[in-house]
């Protein structure tokens, strides 16, 4: 199992802004957290990835208390996942577990790989 802890990614609704031509491109925040998220991640799992099916478990703590939707958490993290390697593809999660939590690091993630058997 891999576990990671990452600062709290922009919600999906900041991920992409769109140009004066209708060009779309990374958000600066979401450019930004991306950076640091790929080192993170690059220091934590060591070279270390699941290749195949996988679970992914996700905690995240609420910076304050308006109302978020905790789906739209997912994107950037999944996709971070990816560039850095820590999974093989975003398409082989079999599994998505994902919750708010009172405290500790504002995002964790536990990757687990799946047997080809499991149920």
């Amino acid at each position: 199992m891999l576990k990671i802890e990452l600062s709290l990614p922009p919600s999906v609704n900041r991920l992409w802004r769109t140009n004066k031509t209708g060009g779309m491109h990374r958000s600066a925040q979401y450019t930004t957290w991306r950076a640091i998220a790929l080192w993170q991640v690059a220091v934590q799992i060591k070279g270390k990835g699941i290749a195949g099916k996988y679970k992914a478990t996700f905690h995240f703590v609420r910076p304050d208390k308006r109302r978020r939707d905790l789906d739209n958490l997912l994107k950037a993290v999944m996709d971070v996942m990816v560039s850095a390697k820590a999974v093989e593809s975003d398409h082989l999660c079999e599994w998505l577990e994902a919750r708010w939590v009172e405290s500790g690091p504002e995002c964790v993630i536990m990757l687990e790989a799946i047997d080809e058997s499991f149920d």
